[in-house]
């Protein structure tokens, strides 16, 4: 059981981790990030369409495997948002845990609030 309340508010699920660890657009530009980028630096350096990154990036920040980091009237920039990727087979089942980086419940808090915001505007 975790110690965190938070934690299963911001676990992902097991499909859309899984998806986009087997999207070869997703894996290019998890290759790419060595540091925060935009999407336009990230389309360059994985000779992909910008509309395609876009989506893949979204993708992988709803998996927990990117951070997506807004700098108000900047281009947002990207970074990876995970140590590790677990997958676990149980009898019937399979699990899959993605290891985030530590951060403080308030920058958890946000977040989340940031996720809830996002789903009102739509």
């Amino acid at each position: 059981m975790s110690t965190n309340p938070l934690s299963d508010a911001l676990e992902p699920d097991f499909e859309t981790v899984f998806h986009a660890l087997t999207s070869p657009q997703c894996r290019a530009v998890l290759k790419e990030l060595d540091g925060p980028m935009t999407a336009s630096d990230i389309a360059a350096a994985c000779d992909l369409p910008r509309s395609t990154v876009y989506r893949k990036l979204e993708q992988m920040v709803e998996a927990g495997l990117l951070e997506k980091r807004d700098r108000g009237r900047d281009a947002a920039r990207y970074a990876v948002g995970f140590e590790e990727v677990v997958v676990t087979r149980e009898p019937g089942d399979l699990s899959i845990s993605v290891s985030s980086p530590s951060r403080s419940a308030s920058d958890q808090l946000s977040t989340l609030w940031s996720a809830v915001g996002e789903q009102t505007d739509d």
